[in-house]
C-alpha cells in the first residue's frame, strides 16, 4: 500500500512539472507573438507608394532615409520602371549591415521566352496570406541621391539584356526576412552599363505597423 501511495505521489509530481513546463512554453510563445507578430504570420503592415520620374544614366547609389524618428521595419520593396538601351541593369537593396537583396536584373536566356529573373508583389488594402495590408499614402522613407558607383554587371554569353518596362520587380525583396531591414536608412544600388539609361517610375514598399 505504501509503495502505491509513493508511486501516486511521484506521478503527481511529474504531472505538475509537465504542467509547469507547458505553461512556461505558452507564456514564452505569447510574449513572442506580442513582441514579434511577424514570426507567426499575423503582422499588420502598411503599404507606401511613391511616384517618381527619375532617370539614372550611370551606376549610382541612392538612400532610403526615414522621415520618422523611430526605426522603420521594411518588409518588402518593389520597383517599377523602364530600361532604355541595350545594356545590363541590376538593382540591389542593402541594409548597410552586410545584407544585400536583388530587386531587379534585366537579363533573359537567349533560348527562352521568359525572363530569367522576375518578381511580383500584391499591394493594396487586402489580406495576403496572414499579413493584413492597408494602403497608406504618407511615405515614411525618402529617396535621396548618393554617390556615383563604378562598374556594372557583365552579361553571361548565354543571356541577353532586355529593354522596356518592368513592373513591381522584387526578386529577393518581395518578402524581406524578419527584422533584417530595420533602421533609419537603407541603400538602393543601381548598376547600369554605359550607354543604357534607367527610368524609375514607382517605388512601393511595406512597413510593419507598431502594435
Amino acid at each position: 500500500m505504501k509503495r502505491i501511495i509513493e508511486q501516486a505521489d511521484k506521478a503527481r509530481i511529474r504531472f505538475v512539472k509537465v504542467e509547469f513546463a507547458v505553461l512556461m512554453i505558452c507564456l514564452v510563445l505569447l510574449a513572442l507573438v506580442f513582441s514579434r507578430p511577424e514570426i507567426v504570420g499575423y503582422a499588420s503592415t502598411n503599404v507606401h507608394s511613391q511616384d517618381l520620374n527619375l532617370v539614372i544614366e550611370n551606376s549610382q547609389r541612392f538612400y532610403l532615409r526615414s522621415l520618422v524618428p523611430e526605426p522603420v521595419h521594411l518588409t518588402s520593396l518593389t520597383i517599377s520602371g523602364e530600361v532604355l538601351g541595350e545594356g545590363t541593369v541590376t538593382i540591389y537593396l542593402d541594409n548597410e549591415r552586410g545584407i544585400r537583396n536583388l530587386v531587379y536584373k534585366n537579363v533573359k536566356r537567349k533560348d527562352s521566352t521568359h525572363n530569367r529573373i522576375t518578381g511580383t508583389s500584391i499591394i493594396g488594402g487586402s489580406v495576403t496570406g496572414n499579413s493584413i495590408q492597408t494602403q497608406d499614402d504618407s511615405p515614411v522613407l525618402d529617396l535621396l541621391e548618393g554617390p556615383v558607383l563604378s562598374g556594372y554587371e557583365f552579361l553571361h554569353p548565354a543571356y541577353r539584356a532586355v529593354q522596356g518596362e518592368f513592373h513591381h520587380a522584387c526578386v529577393e525583396s518581395c518578402l524581406l526576412q524578419a527584422r533584417t531591414f530595420e533602421g533609419n536608412r537603407f541603400i538602393i544600388d543601381f548598376f547600369i552599363e554605359p550607354g543604357t539609361k534607367l527610368r524609375i517610375k514607382e517605388i512601393v514598399y511595406t512597413t510593419l505597423e507598431d502594435l
